[in-house]
């Protein structure tokens, strides 16, 4: 197995005021209301909503786990997480590491509590239901399953028993291969603390409000990707940068854009390659960081998506020929290329 250098985890840390969102509120530590009968077809949605009430109310600590199927193989990084209520999740990504904070909706705390935005495009998506009990990382748990369109699981979700969050998730595909496993590999869940209450921070998500006015400022950019990839986030990042987050409700893509040209030069540790005829860039064996010139703009995906719902995504964002050779950017590139990695 290949490890992800933990530059590539401390990145995606750095998403995490990006792609989940909303203000902060004081709630008890409680389970999710019970399924409707809007939901009866999706008993297990119910199971999921629980889950990230629990990821963001219940104290817990463990290491965490991703394996992803890249092309050359699995790719596997790991993770100290710790979850203190009222203060929220922190992460590291190696023993002497620095500890950052994350947000348990985002892809940088493990999509342990995705937003009502998220579990919602799921619910369009798919159907999700409830599939007895199992077992994981030494815990019971009760079993989710997430089912395509005809029937074929799509994802598997194994939610702690206990009242703690989501132990393990699979990503599989058509086959029914696994290509995406991600869970703890240890966990200690703390005793709920009475009836105190805690503040937990909400499980929102970036509105769409801003899509409008970003249209007026010339900004273009699609709705759906490939895969059933809706947007569900679109609004200005750091300067000059436009950030879109799409899912289906199991994958996200994370996209920022900006007006100018790359400077290749200052890509240490990525690497180009030719596809479809274009040159991307790309950092991470599983081909989950990917950055590219097209048409007077600068494109970086992050992706927390099995490889080919990456591959798809980027294949189907703009890919225009650059003139002649690439003319240099200068500060604005290198600028977001240091705030993803504070290595570099």
């Amino acid at each position: 197995m290949t490890r992800l250098p933990a530059t590539v985890i401390l990145a995606a840390v750095m998403l995490l005021g990006l792609v989940a969102g909303g203000p902060a509120h004081t709630a008890r530590p409680a389970h999710a209301a019970p399924p409707d009968e809007a939901e009866s077809e999706d008993t297990g949605l119910y199971l999921l909503r629980e889950a990230a009430v629990a990821a963001r109310s219940r104290g817990y600590s463990g290491i965490r786990y991703v394996t992803v199927q890249g092309r050359t193989g699995p790719v596997t990084s790991t993770a100290e997480v710790r979850n203190l209520p009222g203060r929220g999740l922190t992460v590291r990504t190696e023993p002497s590491g620095p500890v950052q904070g994350a947000d348990p909706g985002a892809p940088a705390g493990g999509m342990l509590a995705p937003s009502g935005a998220m579990l919602e495009v799921l619910a369009r998506n798919y159907r999700v239901v409830a599939a007895g009990r199992g077992q994981a990382c030494g815990r019971p748990a009760r079993l989710a399953e997430v089912l395509r369109p005809d029937g074929t699981v799509a994802a598997r979700y194994w939610v702690d028993e206990a009242g703690g969050p989501v132990l393990r998730r699979e990503f599989l595909d058509g086959r029914g291969r696994v290509v995406q496993d991600s869970g703890f590999a240890e966990l200690t869940v703390d005793p709920v603390a009475g009836d105190v209450a805690v503040p937990v921070r909400a499980a929102g998500g970036a509105a769409l409000v801003e899509v409008s006015g970003l249209a007026a400022e010339g900004w273009s950019f699609p709705r759906m990707l490939p895969g059933r990839l809706e947007l569900f986030a679109a609004h200005k990042a750091l300067p000059g940068y436009l950030y879109l987050g799409y899912s289906d409700g199991l994958s996200v893509v994370s996209v920022f854009i900006q007006h100018g040209a790359l400077d290749e030069e200052r890509l240490r540790g990525w690497h180009a390659e030719r596809r479809n005829g274009h040159t991307i860039w790309t950092r991470d064996p599983a081909g989950q960081e990917t950055i590219w010139a097209s048409g007077g703009h600068v494109y970086t995906v992050f992706a927390d998506a099995p490889a080919d719902v990456a591959d798809a995504a980027v294949a189907a964002l703009p890919h225009e020929p650059v003139p002649d050779l690439w003319t240099r950017l200068g500060r604005g590139a290198h600028r977001l290329l240091s705030w993803f990695n504070p290595f570099g």
